[in-house]
């Protein structure tokens, strides 16, 4: 079986030892192309040395002063050569038959090894032929070749050798790492951040490097930080303060090497951090705002950062741009899309004040929270649900409760939406299936009447009858005469009549 095509370029001035050469290659298995005067005739002369060419693996070139003068046929067999192969490594083999110039040569010659038979030509060149023709692996044995492969192996295999101990180590350990990370993301779902911040501890210990780990203590440190100082007040401020000191570090570690989302996360906690340290823009001291506009810098859209500057605003109660300048940025912090249910939390919790304990008097700002939840409502976003501390229910009940229950400053409030709207909210917020006064919710009978006045005046008499009758059956049912409840008693007896009921 024949091993390669070989295809042997000269001039006509060496036809005899071209002749020998091919005899010397097809004793070695080699099909050779030479005599170009056993082309069929009226074959395009061209076509058929390009034809030829491209079929060979290997091209031979006889190099004389003759073979390289311009006009030679032998250069254009070795631009079709260049044609096949684009570099000449491996596949042309230049021998020096007769000495000539270096700067003569073709540089697609110069960028091989020329071949300078010191013996006979003819057997240096099928030598050459031969060992150019054999598999790689074969090439691979030849002396010269052997001992630095040898030796490039053992070093590999003595490096793969000594790393196998610290590979199997890490390994080891990053699969620990790994399942403490899962222990911890399971126990801070299940409400347990204590126990999650310590395991992720363990896990560090476990791993120091571990990129996992760093990543999973960001999360959380981020996580812990975003649930505090909504309800801030004094009682709680040692806490915060060993939050912020366990947190800190590992939001500096986070923001040296990140870029982009993650850069801006880690610095938009980095300037909560400093509003629960104390910081407030324009006090002197701490200004959560630097940290926010950084993030911003990092990541225009970042739901963090807009969020947060949107609190920070309406916190400080001395600027009268604070709702508009405010307002933008929760916009933008909810056209992000990302943690719509925090955005709310952080908005309606700015708009009331209720992260002090105190209650503000600012029905524009009341007014604003109406709209808020009337926002979500129209939006499709989930239904608030339960009453438990923060919640936005809580937030959103003291404004009828105070407005409403009270005291009679309705107008303000009844002014913040349409009437249809505002009746409808109200609904979507305070459904009678989901009351619980044990946990801060209205009863029923305080429900009732704000409900009542709502559908009264968006323009419903039936179900505003319906209102301000059950409201005097809870009452009776109540017991109790006087006081702010015998007035509110007395108001639904006159809206009954108002209403010819």
């Amino acid at each position: 079986m024949l091993k390669s095509k070989v295809f042997l370029s000269y001039t006509s001035s060496l036809g005899e030892t071209a002749a020998r050469i091919e005899l010397a290659l097809k004793a070695e298995g080699f099909s050779v192309f030479r005599d170009r005067s056993a082309l069929p005739p009226g074959e395009s002369f061209d076509d058929r040395i390009r034809m030829a060419i491209g079929e060979s693996d290997l091209f031979v070139f006889l190099v004389t002063p003759e073979a390289v003068a311009p006009g030679r046929y032998t250069l254009t067999e070795l631009k079709f050569a260049e044609q096949r192969w684009a570099h000449p490594r491996g596949r042309v083999l230049p021998v020096v038959v007769e000495d000539t110039p270096k700067d003569a040569l073709p540089a697609y010659l110069r960028a091989v090894t020329l071949l300078k038979p010191r013996g006979n030509l003819v057997a240096e060149v099928a030598a050459e032929v031969a060992r150019m023709g054999a598999p790689w692996w074969r090439r691979m044995l030849e002396p010269k070749r052997l001992v630095p492969a040898v030796v490039v192996l053992l070093l590999i295999a003595a490096g793969a050798w000594l790393s196998v101990p610290p590979y199997l180590e890490r390994k080891e350990q990053n699969a620990k790492a790994a399942a403490l990370v899962a222990q911890s993301r399971a126990k801070s779902e299940a409400g347990d951040q204590a126990s999650a911040w310590k395991l992720l501890e363990d896990a560090i210990g476990v791993a120091p490097a571990s990129r996992e780990v760093f990543e999973a203590q960001e999360q959380l440190a981020m996580k812990l930080l975003r649930h505090a100082g909504l309800n801030f007040s004094g009682g709680n401020r040692g806490y915060a303060e060993d939050l912020v000191k366990r947190t800190s570090p590992v939001l500096s570690r986070g923001t040296s090497g990140a870029t982009g989302e993650r850069l801006a996360n880690l610095l938009a906690h980095a300037g909560w951090a400093d509003y629960l340290r104390g910081g407030r823009a324009g006090s002197g001291g701490l200004d959560p705002t630097q940290a926010y506009r950084k993030a911003l810098e990092a990541d225009p859209r970042n739901v963090y950062a807009h969020a947060m500057w949107g609190f920070e605003l309406l916190r400080n109660r001395a600027s009268p741009d604070a709702l508009p300048e405010a307002k933008k940025h929760f916009a933008a912090a909810l056209e992000s899309g990302r943690e719509r249910d925090y955005v709310r939390t952080l908005q309606v919790s700015a708009l009331l004040q209720s992260y002090t304990n105190v209650w503000i008097e600012n029905t524009e700002r009341q007014a604003e929270a109406i709209r808020v939840a009337n926002e979500a409502r129209t939006a499709g976003e989930a239904q608030w649900k339960g009453w438990g501390s923060g919640s936005f229910k809580g937030k959103l009940w003291a404004i009828y409760h105070f407005g409403f229950v009270t005291s009679d400053e309705q107008a303000p409030l009844l002014a913040a939406l349409p009437p249809a709207e505002h009746l409808a909210t109200f609904r979507w917020l305070f459904p009678e299936d989901d009351l619980d006064p044990d946990r801060g919710g209205p009863s029923l009978f305080n429900l009732l009447y704000v409900r009542a006045q709502l559908e009264e005046q968006a323009g419903d008499r039936a179900a505003a009858l319906a209102s301000y009758r059950r409201v005097l059956e809870e009452f009776a049912a109540r017991k109790s005469e006087g006081g702010r409840a015998g007035k509110m008693a007395d108001n639904a007896k006159a809206a009954l009549q108002r209403l010819g009921g």
